[in-house]
This record gives structure tokens, sequence and C-alpha cells, in this order.
């Protein structure tokens, strides 16, 4: 049982969007959440590894890093990772790489993304990579940065819109970069979107063709990419 210092968090509410329980087919569990709705405390949330890490944060990013915690820890809870009464600050979620995440130290790939609004994290057995973007004009601006120009046709053929396209593409770039371990400059180079469309992409990668699924919903756009081929 936890002791009087240590506090398990009373659980968020889920946020969900159209699309999202076919991501939630896709992978062992996924957690979406509204960043203004939690008021984690951190001297409740965070282990010694993450509390250090959090120290050395400006103040923006301090809040978006607890956001992925809390989203973390409790996808960790309803995968089944942890007992039931094991405190939040017991709960592992930052890897050895002090950067990229983790399930309570086990074996399962997890990935997450926050906007300045949401945050979300993914769990699997597999490679998985999730992104979530705000639905902007700055993707359809900054196109011809993140996508080679064979693909120039994709905005107009994919009947949903520019901003919606193009921001499907940058978080499939972004989704794809933490599934196969890539930086975002490699993922624009080597991953090829071969199919947009408004709940389903297709991406190309080292002769693999994978599927990446989207939610969307209130102005945004969430994308997941689990690598268990198409």
């Amino acid at each position: 049982m936890p002791s009087k210092t240590d506090t398990i968090i009373e659980p968020p509410e889920l946020v969900s969007w159209p699309g999202m329980e076919e991501l939630k087919a896709l992978c062992m569990g996924i957690i979406l959440l509204e960043i203004g709705r939690l008021l984690p405390d951190a001297k409740d949330l965070l282990t010694l590894r993450e509390a250090a890490r959090a120290a050395e944060l400006g103040p923006r990013r301090r809040r978006l890093f607890l956001a992925a915690r809390v989203a973390l820890k409790r996808l960790a809870r309803q995968i089944g990772l942890v007992h039931t009464h094991t405190p939040d600050s017991g709960i592992e979620t930052l890897g050895p790489d002090r950067a990229r995440p983790c399930l309570a130290e086990s074996d399962l790939y997890c990935s997450a993304s926050h906007a300045d609004r949401f945050v979300v994290a993914a769990g699997h057995g597999r490679r998985i990579g999730v992104d979530v973007e705000v639905i902007a004009a700055k993707a359809v601006r900054t196109w011809h940065i993140f996508m080679p120009s064979k693909n120039c046709d994709i905005i107009s053929t994919s009947g949903i819109g520019p901003e919606r396209t193009a921001t499907r593409a940058w978080t499939i770039k972004e989704a794809a970069a933490k599934a196969f371990g890539l930086n975002l400059s490699e993922a624009i180079r080597e991953v090829d979107i071969v199919q947009l469309g408004e709940m389903e992409s297709a991406i190309r990668h080292r002769g693999n063709t994978y599927s990446v699924k989207h939610a969307e919903g209130e102005g945004h756009v969430l994308s997941l990419l689990t690598c268990g081929g198409f």
C-alpha cells in the first residue's frame, strides 16, 4: 500500500475523437488527454530521474514534460504494467537516454506527443510512433521543406483540403521518426508518403510499406504508426 505521502493521481478524463476507436484497435493502449485539465503536483507525480530531468527545463517545456508523464503513467496502468496501489512517483516513464519515453521500465515500445492543448501516449509490442498537431496553414507554407517535389500533387488530390492534408503529412513524418528511430531530418528524407487520406495513409520506408491511421478533433490531427505492415 502507498504511504501517506505517496499519491496516486486521480485519472483525468480521456478525450475521444472520430477515428480513435480504430487507433485503439491497432495498439495495446492509447491515451489522449487535454493538458489544461491536468494539474499534476510534480512531487507526487515524478520519479527521482524524472524530477531531475524536469528541473533542467524551462516553464513551458516543463509543463509539457509533466503532461507527457501523466499520459504515460496512465497508459502503464491501462495496460496493466503496474500494481493498482503503485503511486505515480513509482512508475518510471523516462528511458535510459533521458529523452525517449518508457512504460514502467517494461520491454514494450511506446511513443508520446503533445501540442499546446493535448497530449497523447501509445504503447505496443512492436515499434510505434504517434504525433498530434494543430491543423494550421503553417504546414502548407512549409510543405516544400518536409515533402519532396514528387508529392506536390497530394495537397490537391487528397480531397480534404490543404491544411488538413499538410498537417497529416507532417504528423506522419513525426510519427515515422519515432517509430523507426530516426531524427526528423532523416524521416523527411527517407519516409515516402505514397497515399494520404482522411482516416488512413500509407508510407514506404526501406522497401516496406506501412499504414498510418488518423483521428481528428477540436482542430487537431492525431496520427499513429505501428510497424506491423500495411
